[in-house]
């Protein structure tokens, strides 16, 4: 069994990686730049850079298609007519339109959307099959993508708001405590560096609190005591929603500004 990854970037390097260090298969990585590809290979003695994308096609059990999207219709049109319907086809192209992806290969197509989270084999992979993906095509992505994150299926519609919760996720989170540190250093005798240390030791012990099966409601009410100082912080919080309902709309806006036409059959 042969695992190939065509495009080697942050999301591809990482697949590769990861996969390697929780997975029995030999892994093949190709990417229009040698150079790239060998930087990943040289991680692990499991992975190894294909001199084509079909060689990966050929060789591969399970493929991997990680470049950017502009790129993705030309390389299922060129590797799709080469895989068998036997083919795990998986890609993290958000924007792929697995219906018109299944005119250029009897393989069936399934987007994935990993996030930063899984170098630490942790948070969530969405998933999005098509309608004709069996039984045995999910368990097999289950079994792949399990080792490294918890795959969660949504449907292509959930795409873009899911997405910001989990793979855009780490970077929301790390900006608001930036933010956090920041103010907090500006406010007293702190120092950044203790603010920081604070705010990422405070982080921490909030997602164990999270494990643990803690909710967030949960964790409000033990917190916030009825005329504390918690409940009198808790006021700047007022509107918070529209926040993060603006944060929505752009990444929306974004995407629709960047979402690729369907690819042309014939």
């Amino acid at each position: 069994m042969t695992i190939g990854i065509i495009g080697t970037g942050h999301m591809g390097g990482m697949l590769a990686a990861l996969l390697a260090d929780t997975s029995s298969e030999r892994i093949l990585v190709f990417n229009r730049t040698p150079e790239k590809a060998a930087l990943v290979a040289n991680r692990h003695p499991h992975i190894a850079v294909a001199r084509d994308v079909c060689d990966i096609a050929e060789a591969c059990d399970t493929v991997i298609i990680c470049t950017r999207a502009a790129d993705g219709e030309q390389v299922i049109r060129h590797i799709g007519p080469l895989l068998s319907p036997t083919t795990l086809l998986l890609t993290t192209i958000s924007t792929a339109h697995l219906a018109s992806w299944q005119q250029f290969t009897p393989a069936i197509p399934v987007k994935m959307v990993p996030s930063l989270t899984q170098w630490v084999k942790s948070g969530v992979i969405l998933v999005i099959y098509p309608e004709n993906a069996d039984r045995g095509i999910k368990r097999r992505v289950e079994d792949l993508l399990g080792p490294i994150g918890q795959p969660f299926p949504i449907a292509d519609e959930q795409v873009r708001v899911a997405s910001d919760l989990t793979s855009c996720g780490p970077a929301f989170w790390a900006r608001l405590c930036l933010a956090w540190t920041n103010a907090a250093a500006g406010a007293g005798p702190l120092s950044k560096e203790e603010a920081a240390k604070l705010v990422r030791e405070t982080a921490i012990g909030f997602a164990r609190l999270l494990e643990a099966g803690w909710s967030f409601g949960e964790i409000l009410d033990a917190v916030c005591v009825p005329g504390g100082v918690t409940e009198a912080g808790l006021e700047a919080f007022t509107g918070a929603e529209a926040v993060f309902t603006n944060l929505h709309r752009l990444t929306a806006h974004f995407a629709r500004g960047h979402m690729p036409e369907a690819p042309r059959g014939g």
